[in-house]
């Protein structure tokens, strides 16, 4: 049975992360998997490992280091349990109790790489712990760039799913979000506004025209609306305007360049959106 995952590491947004995993998990009737990994990224503060130090002085040195990373391992491993308790007494307070507690090893891309065929959906804060600053999250692009299930990332408090905006291009990204709703919809129940963003009114309704009729037969409600200017700043205006959930949209293409990734449509859309972000790839 396919699972739902929520990714939790103690952050303001793992208590959102829940709410949403629970939703979608009630009304697919699936289970749902609390994850905690537990990345190693220890650097000791003993830093003279050179040659100039004796050959006995390099053992006990050694043996510092490696009884120092134990004793972080720990930690991280403490912290981890305590985390995954936390957010298991608040899945019940939620009344569901079909879920699994999961704490892994290794990074947080490693670790969903590894489970993903198992995955309905998996459910990311937007910022995680140890962000600090960033808007986004360390692994987030990568995590978004590789792993072909999709991901709700949250990116504030819980709200019910009631609305969903469909940024739609033509691409084979669009056409496999719409694919997705109509055929193994993760939303299920939920109204559909279909968004093209084309200077070439002509061009930008032929688009809208194809994505309906992708719909055709299903149960599912739909709207379209054809939008021109700045791609970004148009779909989050329309969202706000109207007051829509969550944005659904394809994804990073495969292109690894710095320069792209930053200077990216999702990138932007990951940036500027006030509200959840339901990718494919």
């Amino acid at each position: 049975m396919e699972k739902v995952l929520v990714c939790i590491d103690g952050s303001k947004l793992s208590r959102a992360v829940c709410d949403y995993g629970v939703c979608i998990a009630k009304k697919l009737d699936l289970p749902l998997v609390l994850l905690y990994a537990i990345e190693h990224s220890h650097t000791t503060k003993k830093v003279d490992l050179s040659g100039s130090i004796g050959f006995g002085s390099k053992e006990d040195l050694l043996d510092e280091l490696v009884n120092e990373e134990m004793s972080e391992s720990k930690k991280l491993i403490q912290k981890g349990k305590a985390v995954l308790k936390e957010m298991e007494e608040y899945v019940k307070s939620q009344n569901f109790t079909n879920y699994t507690t999961l704490q892994r090893h290794g990074t947080l891309y490693e670790t969903l790489d590894d489970l993903s065929e198992d995955l309905k959906i998996a459910i990311i804060g937007l910022k995680g712990e140890d962000s600090g600053d960033k808007k986004i999250g360390s692994h987030i692009e990568e995590l978004i760039r590789t792993i072909n299930i999709p991901i709700l990332l949250v990116n504030g408090e819980f709200k019910p799913i009631d609305s969903i905006l469909m940024a739609y291009d033509g691409s084979q990204y669009a056409n496999k979000v719409i694919k997705e709703a109509k055929q193994n919809p993760i939303f299920t129940n939920v109204k559909r506004h279909i968004v093209n963003v084309n200077n070439d009114s002509a061009i930008s309704n032929k688009l809208l025209s194809e994505a309906k009729s992708l719909f055709a037969n299903a149960d599912i409600e739909v709207e379209t609306k054809s939008l021109s200017g700045d791609s970004v700043e148009e779909l989050i205006k329309y969202q706000t305007q109207n007051n829509l959930d969550v944005i659904a949209m394809g994804a990073y293409s495969h292109n690894r360049f710095r320069s792209v990734i930053f200077g990216s449509f999702t990138t932007q859309m990951l940036l500027k959106s006030q509200k959840p972000l339901f990718l494919f790839r």
